[in-house]
C-alpha cells in the first residue's frame, strides 16, 4: 500500500480516553501534568486513528524497539509516528514500511545561521542563505533531517547522518536507506514526513472535536526529496 496517512491535532483538544488500554492510563499517572497531557493525546489520537482506518476499537499493544521506537505488536497493523511542537501534534501512518514525522511552529530563532552552520553541509547552508526566507528554509532543512531520523530510530544527535541536496530535491545517508522524505507549510507549521521509497505524499486528515471524529483535509503542496542514486 504505497500511501501515507497525516492526521494534525492540537494538544488541547478534548481527547476520549475510552480507546486506550487501562494500564497505559495508569502507566501516565506518575508523569507531570504536561508531559501526561503529551503522552496521552498522542496516543489517543493513533487510538481513534487506527479505529477510523482499521475499525479496531482499542488501541492494539505497543512494543518499544531498542532505539525507543514504538510500533504494533501485530504486524498487521500499520507503521507510525507522532511529533509535537507547541500545541501542535502530528501522526503519521503507513502500512508500506517505517515512518517517521517531524512538526516545528515555525518561530524566530536569533542564532539560526550558526546552527545551521554547525549542522548542516555547505551544500545546505548556501542554499539556505539564497533563500528569500532564510528561517523557512531553516526549519525545512531541520524538519527533513528529524523525520528521516525518527523513522530510522536515530536521535538529534546523529544529523550528519543525511545530506541534503534541496535544490535538487535529492538526499544521501549513512547508512543507504530507501527512503523518501516530504516537506510542506500549512499556516506556520512545517511538517516533514520521511516513508519507503514509492510512497506519494501524505493524504491529510484533521481531529475534529466536535465530534471525535477524522475529517479529510485539503492536500497542501508537498515538495518531495527522494534518495540519490
Amino acid at each position: 500500500m504505497n500511501t501515507a496517512r497525516l492526521v494534525t491535532a492540537s494538544l488541547d483538544d478534548r481527547f476520549s480516553l475510552s480507546r486506550l488500554p487501562d494500564d497505559l492510563i495508569v502507566q501516565s499517572e506518575g508523569m507531570n501534568s504536561a508531559r501526561r497531557q503529551q503522552w496521552l493525546a498522542g496516543r489517543a489520537l493513533l487510538a481513534e486513528a487506527i479505529f477510523t482506518f482499521t475499525g479496531c476499537e482499542m488501541l492494539p499493544a505497543m512494543q518499544i524497539s531498542p532505539q525507543g521506537k514504538p510500533s504494533f505488536v501485530d504486524p498487521s497493523f500499520p507503521y507510525f509516528s507522532l511529533s509535537h511542537s507547541k500545541n501542535c501534534l502530528q501522526l503519521v501512518l503507513c502500512a508500506a514500511g517505517e515512518t517517521g514525522c517531524d512538526v516545528e511552529q515555525m518561530r524566530p530563532r536569533p542564532r539560526y545561521l550558526d546552527i545551521a552552520q554547525a549542522a548542516f553541509s555547505d551544500t545546505e547552508f548556501q542554499w539556505l542563505l539564497g533563500q528569500a526566507s532564510p528561517q523557512t528554509a531553516f526549519w525545512q532543512l531541520w524538519c527533513l533531517r528529524e523525520a528521516w531520523l525518527k523513522q530510522q530510530g536515530g536521535s538529534v544527535w546523529q544529523m550528519d547522518r543525511i545530506r541534503l541536496d534541496p535544490a535538487a530535491g535529492k538526499f544521501t545517508t549513512q547508512p543507504d536507506t530507501d527512503s523518501r522524505l516530504w516537506c510542506g507549510v500549512r499556516g506556520a507549521v512545517m511538517t516533514a514526513v520521511a516513508v519507503p521509497e514509492g510512497v506519494m505524499a501524505p493524504e491529510e486528515y484533521g481531529f475534529d472535536v466536535g465530534s471525535g471524529l477524522l475529517i479529510s483535509q485539503t492536500q497542501r503542496v508537498w515538495a518531495q526529496f527522494d534518495i540519490a542514486r
